[in-house]
């Protein structure tokens, strides 16, 4: 369970079970197993089929630049988390993002964990969309994104940080993931950029579908965009046009920071550090070739309830007017 988020979900924090979590008959095992498997073929087949032409945005939790026109944006996230309480673990998420216009993007996500010692499991689907309110802002570009999260009380991927307490599985595996967690999160964005220096911030409002209940929380990054990169050049930015760089070119690799954390809940709304999850960590990204990028993020828990580190990783590609190449295609 997410106690990070039991009051947007209603659920109750409970003493810490998830190293004597009850496992499931042998005929449940596997298939929780063979479920992971296939969300992990299927994740990878879907990223490693396309043909990429562009560089997605560097931070994993921040959100600022809408997809651009016809273009479908794939990823896939795999973390690794050692645990503040309990066996450590690992989340990965696949997600798929399509620009409707250059203003307004939507998404599909599917998300699951493996606890060591406990079998795979799934999380559950995300569905979201972004529209960035003005075109020419000239100080912060403004963005409005929402999403809803059709999860279960063992998901554990760090999409968002929000309310208080920690976000370690708090009940038994088999219970966790046959209880629904129905969340409606909603973000306010602003990103700037001067040159390549991109700044952003959003403002996260999580929502309870059945209570009602608000968790809010933040996420603040700075990014220095590589001086070429695959969607530079499609683009035709300054600097990015003729020859590309060689492969191991430090024109390639770009590098900032992101922080995210709690800010409480309807009832307590602010900083209370002992009781809200805090992590900060490094961002690099690295185009290797045209095909595709890589990102890496190394975050630190800052908090008492913050898991001590995650090691937060993403391959990304894009596809341009992908339905104009399945046209051609077929």
């Amino acid at each position: 369970m997410k106690s990070g988020r039991e009051q947007s979900r209603g659920n109750q924090f409970l003493p810490n079970a998830k190293t004597g979590a009850r496992l499931r008959p042998a005929g449940e095992r596997r298939l929780g197993q063979r479920a992971g498997q296939v969300f992990l073929l299927a994740a990878a087949i879907l990223v490693m089929a396309c043909t990429a032409r562009a560089q997605m945005d560097p931070y994993f939790t921040a959100i600022n630049v809408p997809a651009p026109k016809g273009t479908l944006m794939l990823m896939l996230l795999p973390d690794y988390q050692l645990a503040r309480t309990g066996p450590n673990f690992l989340t990965y998420m696949g997600m798929a993002e399509y620009g409707i216009t250059n203003r307004w993007t939507v998404g599909f996500m599917a998300e699951g964990q493996k606890i060591g010692g406990l079998p795979a499991t799934f999380g559950g689907v995300r569905f979201n969309t972004y529209f960035q309110i003005l075109p020419h802002d000239r100080l912060l570009h403004l963005t409005l994104y929402g999403e809803y999260e059709d999860l279960n009380a063992a998901s554990l991927y760090k999409m968002e940080i929000s309310g208080f307490g920690g976000e370690d599985l708090t009940i038994p595996l088999s219970l966790a993931r046959n209880t629904p967690a129905h969340t409606f999160e909603q973000r306010l964005i602003g990103y700037h950029d001067w040159g390549r220096l991109n700044f952003t911030v959003n403002f996260i409002n999580e929502t309870n579908v059945d209570s009602w209940g608000n968790n809010f929380g933040y996420v603040w990054g700075f990014f220095r965009r590589p001086a070429w990169s695959a969607m530079d050049a499609m683009n035709g930015r300054a600097g990015a046009k003729g020859t590309a760089p060689s492969g191991f070119s430090f024109r390639r690799l770009g590098y900032g920071v992101e922080m995210m954390g709690g800010l409480g809940n309807t009832s307590q709304f602010g900083f209370d550090w002992p009781r809200e999850q805090q992590y900060f960590g490094p961002v690099f990204s690295y185009s290797l070739s045209p095909a595709w990028s890589f990102r890496l993020e190394p975050t630190f828990g800052l908090s008492d309830v913050s898991d001590r580190f995650v090691l937060r990783m993403g391959v990304d590609y894009a596809v341009p007017n992908v339905f104009g190449r399945l046209r051609r295609a077929f």
